[in-house]
């Protein structure tokens, strides 16, 4: 007996196969690698940006605060500039002399006699931008204040690790005889003070030379312009003083006529004729009468 068997034919079942497992795997790392980049990148240009607006409001309250004090300096304030190195990073030290309360600093005046704004280098050939106060005098002496034990009562750090800090001077009386690129860079002259003062700045990681010019006021006595003032008011009083006697004082006038000055009771009331004066226990003439019931 002879038994054939029937081969049935296999069921095909579609599926994915290792290399296109590996293909779909790396495509969707490459997109998901794609989007975390996109993302971190604008983070950081995001964070960037911020950080650069704040370094530009950091250097604008910077020059208003010292175009701000430089304006109201008082007319008896002694200016010196002097230069403190010979190479870079050139440091400087710029002091003011009584100005109790010129540099105050958050709107809180602080008393001092002198103020110093100073350069100090820093570990990273930078520049470190500083403003001392002094309860003294510090302008008397050749000698710093470190020389002589002089310590300030309050420092504020004003900028940090700048590349350049330069100050120039400009007097306008030796303004035909001085080139543009040839202002000092020291002053020290206690008896007057330089028209306008420039600065040079190079902040931190950048290459641009940023200039502000300052206007310094004219170096003046207060006393002389307080007495100014003071006789200018004099004058000004004895002007109006003597124009007419003593001040609201009304002039009279004659005449008897209607609205001069005449005897009461005997004026003239409009119509002619003259008024009676009333007699008796009589109303008063224009009074309404009595009527009794």
């Amino acid at each position: 007996m002879k038994v054939e068997f029937c081969q049935l034919p296999a069921r095909s079942e579609k599926g994915f196969s290792l290399f296109e497992l590996v293909i779909a795997i790396a495509i969707a790392g490459f997109v998901l690698t794609s989007i975390f980049k996109i993302a971190d990148g604008s983070v950081r240009a995001n964070s960037k940006m911020i950080d650069i607006q704040n370094e530009e409001i950091e250097r604008d309250a910077f020059f208003s605060f010292l175009r701000n004090h430089f304006d109201s300096l008082p007319g008896d304030a002694i200016f010196n500039l002097r230069n403190t190195s010979n190479s870079e990073p050139y440091t400087s030290e710029l002091t003011f002399q009584n100005t109790p309360v010129s540099f105050n600093w958050g709107g809180i005046p602080i008393a001092a006699q002198a103020t110093r704004l100073i350069t100090i280098p820093t570990m990273t050939d930078g520049l470190d931008i500083v403003l001392e106060y002094y309860d003294v005098q510090i302008l008397d002496s050749d000698e710093g204040p470190a020389e002589r034990g002089i310590d300030p009562i309050a420092t504020v750090t004003l900028l940090s690790d700048v590349r350049l800090f330069e100050w120039t001077v400009l007097d306008v009386r030796n303004y035909d005889n001085t080139e543009r690129d040839e202002w000092p860079y020291e002053w020290d002259a206690p008896n007057q003070r330089p028209s306008y003062v420039e600065l040079t700045v190079i902040f931190e990681n950048g290459d641009r030379r940023v200039k502000r010019l300052f206007w310094i006021p004219k170096k003046s006595n207060p006393r002389t312009s307080m007495s100014a003032l003071q006789n200018s008011a004099r004058s000004a009083r004895s002007n109006s003083g003597g124009a007419g006697g003593q001040p609201g004082s009304v002039p009279s006038r004659g005449g008897t006529g209607q609205g001069g000055n005449r005897p009461p009771g005997t004026g003239s009331r409009p119509g002619g004729g003259t008024q009676k004066p009333s007699t008796g226990g009589g109303p008063a003439s224009g009074a309404a009468p009595k009527i009794s019931r």
